[in-house]
């Protein structure tokens, strides 16, 4: 695999954000590509081939260029945290000590506030074969392939107090296409203080391509028996329940029309899926959590991650004219799988903690796998 690094200027003011708005196109021996930029480490394109035509296509949406990324808050693409998802009552306890964060979700925390990992600019460089091998296994997440090659490493430090949170935590994101046809995101969190660390990757995939419109006509499998419920104010709430007899059953191919257009309580509160599923999976393990297939493309995507949740939500409230191509997204226009811990774990002492300690250095990943 090769990286390539060039400037990704912004068009408003081509001189602001000179040195530090970058971007690295990563091409794998296989020819998959993905383009990678500093701000917000997100990830602007993925082009994979269909096997059924041959065809590159670029299954990522994504905005036309760094002032709308800026703009927005889709948070497209984005790595999201310290902590993604939802904290209820924007507030929780460390060790006897109450933090207030920004409630911007109704009275919630949503993906943490801003400054965040999604609206702040990283340090990137890239890594040589060796030593992005040597990160995956000083992770110490079992079943990650060896990399196909050079990688991205991404680097920012949230300073103690960002919207809220305590600590100085020093974070690290590895992109890296792997051996076996995998983009692999590795996350990495130290801090001087105990704190939440509870990232995930907000990439909005159409696999009929960016542009393709409505995906309720391609087929999702979740490795997950339940899901996690949530309150009044989408909020999860320490209930769980299972999938069995309800449109939340994907244990097998189902269309995701079947997430989108459900009447389920949970699922219109939300004006389609917005929900935490359970995983299955070996604690420690990067293993299956979910699958995606287009039938008109025959692109098949496997989530993998070490995480216990993954957050399935299908752009729900997507629009504007900022995106990348002619035809402006609507809702429901692509699907986001969020390998996650669980929304609002820092207080429901049932669920796994999100919560760090200090001096410790607390690894994480999520890959997504291309299956021919």
């Amino acid at each position: 695999m090769s990286v390539k690094i060039s400037d990704y200027p912004s068009v408003k003011d081509p001189s602001k954000y000179e040195g530090i708005a970058k971007t690295f196109d990563m091409t794998s021996s296989y020819g998959f590509e993905a383009d990678i930029i500093t701000y917000g480490a997100l990830i602007r394109s993925l082009k994979v081939p269909s096997p059924k035509t041959g065809e590159t296509v670029d299954i990522m949406l994504g905005l036309k260029g760094l002032d709308e990324y800026m703009a927005d808050g889709s948070n497209h693409g984005s790595v999201v945290g310290r902590s993604a998802n939802r904290i209820s009552g924007a507030s929780f306890e460390i060790a006897g000590v109450k933090y207030s964060i920004p409630a911007n979700d109704g009275p919630n925390n949503l993906h943490s506030g801003n400054p965040a990992y999604q609206n702040v600019f990283w340090e990137g460089s890239v890594l040589s074969k060796d030593d992005t091998d040597k990160m995956i296994a000083d992770s110490g997440i079992a079943g990650i392939a060896e990399a196909d090659g050079e990688s991205v490493l991404l680097k920012y430090t949230s300073p103690d107090g960002a919207c809220g949170f305590p600590g100085n935590l020093k974070t690290e994101v590895l992109y890296a296409w792997l051996a076996d046809k995998t983009l692999l995101i590795l996350y990495m969190g130290e801090s001087d203080k105990a704190t939440v660390f509870a990232p995930t990757n907000h990439s909005y995939f159409n696999l009929g391509g960016h542009d393709a419109g409505y995906v309720g006509d391609e087929l999702i499998m979740i490795n997950a028996d339940q899901i996690t419920l949530k309150d009044e104010f989408n909020c999860p709430d320490g209930r769980i329940s299972d999938v069995e007899g309800t449109d939340f059953d994907v244990r097998e191919y189902s269309f995701m029309s079947q997430l989108i257009e459900s009447d389920e309580p949970q699922i219109t509160m939300s004006s389609g899926i917005d929900q935490n599923f359970i995983l299955k999976n070996p604690e420690g393990t990067f293993s299956f959590a979910a699958s995606l297939t287009d039938p008109k493309t025959g692109i098949t995507m496997e989530t993998l991650t070490d995480l216990p949740g993954i957050q399935i939500y299908a752009g729900n409230h997507l629009g504007g004219d900022m995106q990348k191509g002619d035809k402006p997204y609507k809702p429901y226009d692509a699907v986001c799988l969020e390998a996650q811990m669980f929304p609002n774990a820092v207080n429901i002492p049932d669920f796994k903690s999100p919560i760090i300690p200090a001096g410790e250095k607390i690894y994480h990943a999520c890959g997504y796998r291309f299956i021919e």
